[in-house]
């Protein structure tokens, strides 16, 4: 393959990831400083980084962990700047928080994915094809509401009603097994 190739494909490949991990990226940068407009700024500082350092991510590894990482070095080096803030914690804490935060996230995301997947295989059939047709494909709304005949208003207030028993459900399988 061409230099040239490989360059484009690796362009694809990191804009497919980044697109893809976006909301939990910026997610987890604004649960570090708690401001939108510092989230923003370091999003998008952190996905240059992520961009200049992308020819050296492991794809063995999950790109979301490895972009989490390097958010954290950017958030620290952040709050560096900002140690003469009173709003900010000093680095130490900060990183204490940050390392704690992680650890605890990723325990709490695998308990609540393998209750999920519970709730949803106890959900009606009709119920999990339409969770499928909407989630599962790049499928639109007004797509998935034409080819099953009915309104998106009524695709619309189903979802609502799954998300709202899958919720209840994860919340109820979490408190049996003494998960907070």
């Amino acid at each position: 393959m061409s230099p040239v190739r490989q360059l484009e494909d690796g362009q694809a490949e990191f804009a497919a990831l980044l697109r893809q991990h976006q909301t939990q990226l910026f997610g987890y940068i604004y649960s570090l400083v708690r401001d939108l407009d510092d989230a923003d700024d370091l999003f998008q500082q952190t996905s240059l980084v992520l961009w200049d350092k992308f020819e050296r991510f492991d794809h063995a590894k999950r790109f979301i962990n490895w972009a989490c990482g390097v958010a954290r070095y950017e958030v620290m080096n952040f709050l560096r700047s900002r140690s003469r803030n009173r709003l900010y914690f000093t680095d130490e804490l900060s990183l204490a928080l940050i390392e704690a935060q992680e650890a605890l996230e990723d325990e709490r995301l695998e308990e609540r994915r393998d209750a999920l997947s519970g709730c949803i295989t106890k959900l009606r059939e009709r119920d999990r094809e339409l969770l499928e047709a909407c989630y599962g494909r790049s499928a639109c709304i007004q797509e998935v509401a034409r080819r099953w005949g009915r309104s998106t208003h009524s695709i619309h207030n189903s979802l609502r009603r799954i998300r709202r028993a899958l919720f209840e459900c994860v919340g109820r399988s979490l408190a049996r097994r003494g998960v907070t």
